[in-house]
């Protein structure tokens, strides 16, 4: 299956600024959600890893860790359920959280997630399996959290992200972005960013936090920032053909399924609307190639261990050093400094043997 590209001409435009800016204000305050984060015992930043022999720079997400050392009255949370829709990642993370606090937690896993995947969360948390689509897994854990009187923790917000849930998820992706920022000696010389998709809501958080800082410090030229999603499930490189949110007609079936979303997320395709600059679709073929390629670090560069969804990042450029379309409409060449956001180490042993 070839690569899918399209090149975003509604990038910067004002029609598109207009309709963001909502989110964007709303998104804005990040730096004390960042500083909290900074305070749990178990954080520890993630270093910025350079690939001197492919010539590319990432970045890699943080694990879960626990929360804040003032934590509640275990009388009270003992008491209190929460709950989220999840392809693997997210669900972790808060079942984990969960252990720290004493409360319980529901996790809601579509049809597309690997039992290998659901392993890792099951031994903290109830996991449902709704034997259909992602966003049918939302709605449920939704309508389950309203009858139940249940805490659902989601950064899907059916608004511009002005409600508390979705805008705290949404500030703590802004951590890698920090950190990204504290560990670039010129950020300056990024030309681009290249960030996986799903529903949108993590691209959309790292563009805006790049676009913020370059635009605060008067930079002369933004970065490209690249969005890269599976070929069966590619919901916002159809969004950005018509022009407005669209679902993915693919079958869903991949194996990077941190990104098996049929739909964006409204509120994250304003902001990627305005700031994507391009949106690739990849085989999942590739992207096995490329999990192989970061683990054995080709020519001497460092091992990194990265899962399916975040393998995608790495496939484009592989596919640009051959390819000199890839290479040209993605306006790539030897001068390029890409930084890729690698946010999910390994997820599915039967993939991460390989």
């Amino acid at each position: 299956m070839a690569f899918l590209h399209h090149l975003n001409a509604s990038r910067f435009s004002i029609q598109a600024q207009t309709e963001a800016a909502v989110c964007m204000k709303n998104l804005s305050n990040w730096t004390p959600g960042v500083a909290e984060i900074r305070t749990w015992p178990e954080y520890t930043p993630q270093p910025l890893r350079t690939l001197p022999a492919s010539r590319k720079n990432w970045e890699q997400e943080f694990g879960p860790h626990q929360p804040s050392c003032v934590l509640l009255d275990r009388d009270i949370t003992k008491r209190v359920t929460v709950c989220v829709a999840t392809d693997g990642n997210q669900g972790r993370g808060l079942a984990y959280g969960v252990q720290v606090f004493g409360c319980r937690c529901v996790v809601y896993i579509h049809r597309h997630v690997s039992e290998g995947r659901v392993d890792r969360i099951k031994d903290c948390a109830v996991v449902i399996r709704v034997d259909r689509e992602y966003e049918a897994s939302v709605s449920r854990a939704k309508e389950d959290a309203s009858m139940n009187d249940w805490f659902f923790v989601s950064s899907t917000s059916w608004s511009d992200f002005d409600n508390d849930i979705p805008q705290h998820v949404m500030v703590a992706y802004m951590v890698v972005v920090e950190e990204a920022f504290s560990a670039i000696p010129v950020l300056d010389s990024i030309t681009h960013v290249f960030v996986c998709g799903g529903v949108g809501s993590i691209a959309a958080a790292i563009f805006q936090g790049f676009y913020t800082r370059l635009h605060d410090n008067h930079s002369s030229e933004m970065p490209r920032f690249i969005v890269v999603e599976p070929s069966e499930v590619d919901c916002l490189l159809q969004s950005a053909m018509a022009g407005e949110t669209r679902k993915s007609q693919g079958s869903l079936r991949t194996l990077m399924a941190g990104l098996a979303c049929r739909a964006p997320l409204p509120a994250a395709w304003k902001v990627l609307h305005w700031l994507a600059s391009g949106f690739v679709a990849v085989p999942d073929t590739i992207a096995v190639a490329s999990m192989k390629t970061l683990a054995s670090g080709c020519e001497g560069d460092i091992s990194v261990v990265s899962g399916e969804s975040s393998a995608a990042n790495m496939c484009v450029l592989l596919r640009a050093s051959t390819d000199s379309t890839v290479r040209n409409k993605l306006g790539l060449d030897a001068n390029s400094q890409v930084l890729l956001f690698v946010l999910e180490g390994a997820t599915d042993s039967r993939y991460s043997s390989r």
